[in-house]
């Protein structure tokens, strides 16, 4: 589950585990919900990786400056193979029973993200009515996935025609590989954010750099892969095991549900959009039909703080839907307002699931 804050004695955990199973597309890559990225955290709470080489018998690790926190998840691999930890305390984490030496341990500290009270009113500058929500927060600065240069980065090669195929290995898992092409003009890191997203568990392999998904940084690598040996009269030759850590001074992590943050209007509609998509897709022979939001037709006062948001097309193209009768299914307020940043009620909430099922029934039945 690629959710490190849900764990099964949530009381929703089964709502939404079940709900990771609700896919987009037909590569079952885009999930129903969306994470809220982040790359801040609390002092002294910082996101770690950790990488040790055992010693015979170990059953403690120092890590110093490592303070315990109960909103803190702690995973613990050792050649590959995950362990939860039996202890944690100030500078040290305690494995359940002994490990063997010369072992590859690897302990990743997820860290507490920080938290920042944000007002649901956007015309709000004063919090302390309690008429907010807390997000986490991301720094601004300019993200780049997680790379390292491969040892035979001059002569590297890649043909899928080549008898043996390129493998990376990370935490006991093999990862997917991705091909990204870069358009005319565009940047590398532009490209891998085209192609790669927030995939999980996905490399790729640039111009002999190998690039993987942010919530890797860090985290060793062992790839195999194929190069040319130009002083062996141009063989290709395989190497195989080539261990490598990418690391990137800027990632964005979208690993976690954050359960308790509150929604906005605009979140919520988002998910309802992704809910039409979905149905439409699996309900009907021609699929999801994307809508250019600039063809929208419905009048809202304020389409301008929607227009230009990483939600906009979701909201419009979900405003625009309409009853089999003609009457438009998501009710705006009187004065034909949206206001995408208040946060919803539980009313609104309601009254818009009510509706999604009407004509869902109508549409699909």
């Amino acid at each position: 589950m690629r959710w490190i804050d849900i764990n099964p004695r949530q009381w929703f955990y089964r709502s939404i585990l079940e709900s990771q199973q609700v896919f987009l597309d037909a590569d079952k890559e885009r999930t129903l919900f969306n994470g809220h990225t982040y790359n801040m955290f609390e002092d002294e709470k910082e996101r770690r990786v950790e990488v040790i080489i055992s010693d015979e018998g170990q059953k403690e690790f120092e890590i110093q400056g490592f303070k315990p926190d109960p909103r803190m998840e702690v995973l613990i691999y050792i050649d590959g193979v995950v362990v939860f930890p039996s202890k944690l305390e100030d500078d040290y984490v305690h494995l359940p029973n002994p490990i063997a030496g010369n072992k590859e341990v690897v302990i990743i500290i997820s860290g507490v993200p920080r938290l920042t009270k944000y007002p649901c009113d956007p015309n709000a500058t004063d919090c302390s009515n309690g008429n907010c929500r807390e997000v986490p927060l991301s720094s601004g600065c300019q993200p780049q996935y997680p790379s390292v240069n491969l040892r035979q980065r001059g002569s590297y090669s890649f043909n899928i025609n080549y008898l043996r195929n390129e493998v990376a290995i990370s935490l006991g898992k093999t990862l997917k590989r991705v091909n990204v092409e870069l358009l005319p003009g565009e940047s590398t890191q532009n490209a891998l954010e085209r192609v790669l997203g927030f995939k999980q568990d996905v490399f790729t392999v640039i111009n002999g750099v190998l690039y993987v998904s942010y919530h890797l940084n860090q985290v060793p690598v062992r790839i195999n892969y194929n190069y040319i040996d130009h002083n062996d009269g141009g063989i290709v030759k395989y190497t195989a095991g080539e261990r490598v850590i990418p690391t990137s001074n800027c990632v964005l992590y979208n690993d976690r549900f954050f359960p308790d943050v509150k929604l906005t209007r605009a979140e919520f509609l988002s998910l309802i959009q992704r809910m039409r998509e979905n149905f439409y897709n699996r309900y009907t022979d021609r699929g999801y039909v994307k809508v250019n939001k600039s063809l929208t037709q419905r009048y809202i006062r304020d389409r301008s703080e929607i227009v230009g948001r990483w939600y906009d097309e979701d909201v419009l193209s979900s405003l625009d839907e309409k009853y089999l009768d003609g009457c438009y299914v998501f009710p705006l307020y009187e004065d034909d307002s949206f206001n995408p940043q208040a946060c919803i009620t539980r009313a609104e909430v309601i009254v818009y699931l009510h509706r999604f099922i009407e004509w869902s029934l109508e549409r699909f039945r």
